[in-house]
């Protein structure tokens, strides 16, 4: 159930010489933007690693949380425990960052169809937190890139999962 392990699922890449956009964000957690997805086929092995990628400011110092929705209205992957909403990055005032979040999911069924949004949330809105991604020139940002990639079955000392 390895024989897709490291292959490239899913990709989404919006902002590629384009002209950049900026998401304000709120104390709730909500979708980026309905583009904001990636949809897949779920490997044999039923475990995959999502990665998502764009630029952050964090306005007075505003942590950043990030999670999976399976949904483009915000719905936790993982229903009431939320347990692929994450602290991504906890600022301080007025910083920039390039977010690189990754996420494993387990207990897919393979085969099965699957898509995924990104939502955020911030602690505080002062000084207006944003992601922005998107550029067709010079020092703009980096795209929005959401991927999914396979993930071998367990195997002891070579995939290790819990």
């Amino acid at each position: 159930n390895s024989a897709y392990a490291g292959m490239i699922l899913g990709y989404r890449c919006i902002g590629e010489d384009a002209t950049p956009v900026t998401y304000t964000l709120t104390t709730s957690m909500v979708t980026i933007h309905a583009d904001a997805t990636v949809r897949f086929i779920a490997p044999p092995s039923g475990k995959i690693e999502v990665n998502f990628q764009a630029h952050y400011y964090g306005g007075l110092g505003s942590t950043l949380t990030l999670g999976i929705s399976s949904a483009a209205t915000y719905a936790a992957l993982s229903g009431p425990t939320s347990q692929y909403e994450k602290v991504t990055w906890d600022v301080a005032r007025y910083d920039d960052a390039i977010i690189n979040q990754n996420w494993v999911i387990t207990g897919l069924t393979a085969g099965d169809t699957y898509n995924y949004w990104i939502g955020a949330k911030v602690a505080s809105t002062s000084n207006d937190p944003t992601i922005k991604y998107g550029g067709d020139s010079a020092g703009e940002n980096v795209p929005l890139i959401i991927k999914v990639t396979a993930l071998p079955e367990a195997a002891t000392h070579f995939a290790v999962y819990g």
